[in-house]
């Protein structure tokens, strides 16, 4: 196959996924890791979230914001939401 080379790289989507188990206690373990080069996905995939509905209406990272997401209400736990910014 060989090598990416810079002229097909920008056809590529990178998409991160974490289960986060907790995403407030970790936001900013993720800041960094979103800010760290070594990682610039298009899109990043979080499960486990715990957060409820209008607690991820108040959430973002520094660059990304929130494009769908999924809160279990009825109980604790759970949870998945997809986000985007700059890759």
């Amino acid at each position: 196959m060989g090598d990416v080379t810079a002229s097909n790289s920008t056809n590529r989507l990178i998409i991160y996924h974490q289960n986060i188990r907790r995403l407030m206690s970790k936001k900013g373990e993720l800041n960094i890791i979103m800010q760290d080069k070594i990682v610039s996905p298009h899109l990043i995939c979080l499960s486990e979230h715990h957060l409820k509905t209008y607690e991820i209406a108040k959430f973002s990272l520094n660059i990304n914001k929130i494009a769908a997401n999924f809160c279990r209400e009825g109980v604790s736990k759970g949870g998945v939401c997809i986000m985007y910014g700059k890759a």
